[in-house]
């Protein structure tokens, strides 16, 4: 009788490849992931590299793209399409530099000086998220985050995949795994 219990409940047994830990993982992950999700979308209406290049042209002034591309560690053509969709939504001009006709600068709109405004005062609402826990539970938070966020630094190859600004991780070989 006790082994009909534990073959119907799944007590006593594990689920083929995955132990306990896993599952428990699994659901670690999947709730980071969901927050995270919750996190960018609040607060990168644009975009996570709009945001940036928005921010550091409202900080530094006009840059050329070529600029913006190599301190954003981007492709060029992520860098274009980007700039292309930011110029669209009219939150930056691109021009032609005068002095090298080649080179195309990225200027912030007013409506752009607007949007890093928001941004910034979303930054500061920030600490509303994370009320519902008490000031001890966000430094543990802070620091299991911290740990993870480390141990993990060496496992993602710096090469981003093909038309992404991320990272992919590596496998065993190094090599990017997908």
């Amino acid at each position: 009788m006790k082994e009909e219990s534990e073959r119907l409940t799944g007590a006593g047994h594990e689920h083929k490849g995955h132990s306990r830990e896993d599952k428990t993982q699994e659901s670690l992950g999947t709730k980071l992931d969901r927050c995270a999700h919750f996190l960018y979308h609040r607060q990168h209406s644009g975009g996570r590299g709009q945001g940036k290049i928005l921010k550091i042209l409202s900080v530094s002034g006009p840059l050329t793209q070529k600029e913006l591309q190599d301190r954003l560690d981007i492709q060029a053509g992520s860098m274009s399409e980007i700039a292309a969709k930011l110029e669209g939504k009219g939150l930056i001009t691109r021009t032609r530099d005068d002095a090298d006709k080649r080179r195309i600068l990225l200027t912030i709109t007013d409506e752009g000086r607007a949007d890093v405004a928001r941004y910034a005062e979303a930054r500061e609402r920030e600490s509303e998220l994370f009320s519902v826990l008490t000031e001890e539970e966000q430094r543990q938070l802070d620091t299991l985050l911290s740990r993870l966020l480390e141990s993990w630094k060496g496992q993602w190859k710096r090469a981003p995949r093909k038309g992404h600004g991320h990272h992919a991780p590596e496998g065993q070989d190094g090599e990017p795994t997908e």
